[in-house]
């Protein structure tokens, strides 16, 4: 596969369906990206299919609607596809402690007991700005029972809050896999569980937009949709490893395309 620089007008329209990730592609949360919404207007206009899927687990998908209706852009939770939601899918009859009130709050409005001490038998990392050592070590004794379960929403390094770069939810996963010498299984982006949940919606020829090479190149990739990726996040270059079919400096240079 070439990398190519930019796209075209006629290939744009070949696409039924587009798909956003938010992190630093849509979003650099809490302000969507210069240009977003009217992307987002105009795809419409064109009667396309706009899905946006993220390991974003912050907020709840009510939370991810509500920022962005804020910012102009009128999103229903049936187009939003976060890694928290897939873990609720997976633990829908488990008890779980879950790590970051995001998670935790998706987790519980599908239907999810939530159980806040060492009783529980599932451990789900989420993104988490008051992790502290009381949730490390009450996540470690789950751990640490053999039959417990150990997931996570994401692995990334880094998140962009605002105009920082922060640690991301990797920090959290990493540190709980160091002491527990297990391996979390991750149930966001590129893993065949999100795969499975995007797949359920996205009918139609489908273009990916995102700025992490491994999370959501090699994702869309896998998932044989045509990868666009974004300079302005985390990841600044495209990797030779994954090779994306085309890149954008930013998302509002869509607009030139649509």
């Amino acid at each position: 596969m070439t990398i190519i620089s930019m796209l075209t007008k006629s290939l744009i329209k070949k696409f039924d369906v587009f798909v956003f990730d938010l992190d630093g592609t849509f979003w650099w949360y809490p302000q969507v990206v210069d240009g977003a919404e009217k992307v987002y207007e105009k795809l419409l206009e064109m009667k396309k299919k706009i899905i946006f899927i993220s390991n974003f687990t912050f907020l709840d998908r009510d939370g991810v609607v509500k920022l962005l209706r804020k910012s102009g852009i009128m999103a229903e939770k049936e187009q939003i596809i976060t890694s928290g939601y897939v873990a609720s899918k997976i633990v829908k009859n488990e008890e779980v402690f879950p790590i970051g009130n995001g998670l935790e709050s998706e987790l519980r409005k599908n239907g999810v007991k939530i159980v806040k001490n060492e009783k529980a038998n599932v451990v789900v990392v989420g993104h988490d700005i008051k992790f502290n050592y009381n949730k490390a070590n009450i996540a470690l004794k789950i751990l640490l029972k053999k039959n417990s379960k150990f997931y996570s929403t994401a692995y990334g390094k880094l998140w962009i809050f605002k105009d920082e770069i922060v640690p991301g939810t990797g920090l959290i996963t990493a540190g709980l896999e160091y002491c527990s010498n297990r391996k979390a299984i991750m149930v966001g982006k590129p893993s065949d569980f999100m795969l499975k949940e995007v797949k359920k919606v996205a009918h139609g020829k489908t273009i990916y937009f995102g700025d992490e090479n491994k999370a959501d190149i090699e994702f869309a990739n896998r998932a044989g949709f045509f990868s666009v990726f974004v300079k302005e996040g985390v990841d600044k270059i495209p990797s030779k490893k994954y090779k994306p079919d085309a890149v954008l400096s930013s998302i509002k240079d869509l607009l030139k395309l649509l």
